[in-house]
């Protein structure tokens, strides 16, 4: 599976557009920005278009986790409408909501600062992570995408004190941005980017005209558009912006082993309410999603609930995320060389002694025989995916008459099938 979408292209200069150019808000510094509905209209009015970089070639993703996704919060609304899925009970004392989040086969995580009162308008630094300050932004921001390893990420900041949803291109290694609320009040260093000249352009890597396209189909009353032109604004909501799409470059390798493959910036009106600007967020991160599934296919390992032994055997089940036309690969390693064995099933995990053992799966139904090769491994066959939500429980066990009652039993594992 390989990139299939090529954002935009460089163009030259074409009929002009009558499109209106936005005077800027405080909170956007002194960005002039030309609004575009669509990459044609870009395309047609711009003389030079730039393209932002392409994502690398698709792999298989081997991961014994979920592949994550990074959201980060700025002035509300942008805090408040990615706050369920933040990890801290805390700052989230709902629950946090973004594990294998709608069911796609991925976690979502974001981090925020906080502001008293929490609907500011003149909202200052705040408090927390990746406070409203450049030497903060730096190191939480660092911190948490070398701890998490998103295979996305996207940043979010308040923008145009309106109903936009302003997804941006244009991020630059600045020397001199707008003095942030405490000393020193320019990042150090500055520009923050050494791998880089000074002023240098880094573009997003998001899906941005289907993000444009997923909020103007849901008719929530805002107004999506690509900032193909002008900046970021120059002050934190720029730093923040150019830090993820620096992460990302920096990890755009698909031998790396925290690899990334889509990092970007979202300016939202200030205007939006907390609840609309909620759901613009989660059309924007399905948008993501879409995008990543169709660069990288998920290879994720199913949940080892324990009831292993006696015996070494290890059973696995390892595959793509299990959703219809899906499957997973059953896996047995370190059992008994050349011996017979039995795969049970069950819809509930309910452990119960068994020759020796413990049987897990309740209630356990034999579903298939197999026999190990002389390394004592089996590759048993294969789950389909498919028919969920539902969870089944498998365990094998096998003949070892090393042990009194002639039987072994592997671990048992949790598998999660999707719709």
């Amino acid at each position: 599976m390989y990139p299939i979408r090529s954002l935009c292209r460089a163009a030259s200069a074409g009929a002009a557009l009558l499109l209106a150019t936005t005077s800027a808000h405080a909170q956007r510094g002194s960005a002039e920005v030309r609004r575009f509905p669509s990459m044609t209209a870009a395309r047609m009015s711009l003389p030079v278009l730039r393209e932002p970089r392409p994502a690398p070639p698709a792999r298989p993703l081997d991961e014994r986790r979920r592949p994550r996704i990074m959201l980060t919060g700025y002035w509300p609304p942008t805090n408040e409408m990615i706050r369920r899925f933040s990890p801290r009970a805390d700052l989230n004392p709902q629950g946090w909501i973004g594990a294998d989040w709608e069911g796609r086969g991925y976690d979502v995580y974001a981090y925020f600062p906080e502001f008293d009162p929490p609907d500011c308008r003149s909202c200052g630094k705040g408090e927390g992570d990746l406070e409203v300050d450049y030497q903060d932004t730096s190191a939480d921001g660092r911190a948490i995408a070398d701890t998490l390893r998103p295979l996305a990420l996207i940043t979010f900041s308040r923008g145009f004190d309106d109903l936009s949803w302003e997804v941006e291109v244009n991020q630059y290694n600045r020397v001199s941005w707008i003095d942030d609320y405490q000393e020193p009040r320019q990042p150090t260093p500055s520009p923050p980017d050494a791998s880089v000249p000074a002023e240098a352009l880094r573009l997003s890597g998001l899906p941005v005209q289907e993000i444009v396209d997923a909020i103007a189909g849901a008719d929530l009353g805002l107004d999506p558009y690509v900032a193909w032109s002008g900046d970021g604004g120059g002050f934190l909501s720029e730093f923040a912006a150019y830090h993820g799409v620096w992460h990302q470059a920096a990890h755009a390798s698909p031998a790396d082993p925290a690899l990334c493959i889509a990092g970007g910036h979202v300016h939202v009106g200030g205007q939006i309410d907390w609840q609309t600007a909620t759901l613009a967020a989660e059309l924007t991160l399905r948008a993501l999603i879409d995008y990543l599934d169709s660069l990288v296919r998920v290879e994720l390992c199913q949940t080892d609930v324990g009831h292993q032994g006696p015996g070494t055997a290890t059973l696995t089940v390892c595959g793509d995320t299990l959703g219809a036309g899906g499957s997973a690969e059953l896996l047995l390693r370190n059992a008994t060389a050349d011996v017979a064995g039995w795969l049970i099933m069950g819809p509930h995990l309910d452990p119960k002694p068994y020759r020796g053992g413990w049987v897990a799966p309740d209630p356990p139904e034999l579903i298939l025989t197999f026999y190990t090769d002389g390394r004592g491994q089996a590759r048993i066959g294969r789950v389909p995916g498919g028919g969920g939500p539902a969870l089944r429980y498998l365990q094998a066990f096998y003949e070892d008459y090393a042990y009194p009652e002639g039987r072994g039993f592997s671990n048992t594992v949790e598998v999660v099938l999707r719709p």
